[in-house]
């Protein structure tokens, strides 16, 4: 999994930032553009992978606390 971190962190990169978006489109969702939601998924998806990195332990180190 921490592998394939940076490529993850990428392609949500790509997704959240609305430059695809052509600039006619006009969607509401939830009451708000459709390209915000999108950004805060992403956002969000990309705080639980960091969550997800940053609880496990480093290659090297040990995963009991009985230090």
């Amino acid at each position: 999994m921490i592998r394939f971190a940076p490529l993850i962190y990428i392609v949500l990169l790509i997704a959240g930032i609305p430059w695809y978006w052509p600039d006619d489109n006009h969607a509401l969702l939830l009451g708000v553009p459709t390209w915000v939601v999108i950004a805060i998924v992403v956002s969000f998806a990309a705080s639980c992978l960091s969550v997800l990195i940053l609880t496990r332990p480093w290659p090297g180190e040990s995963d009991s606390s009985d230090e």
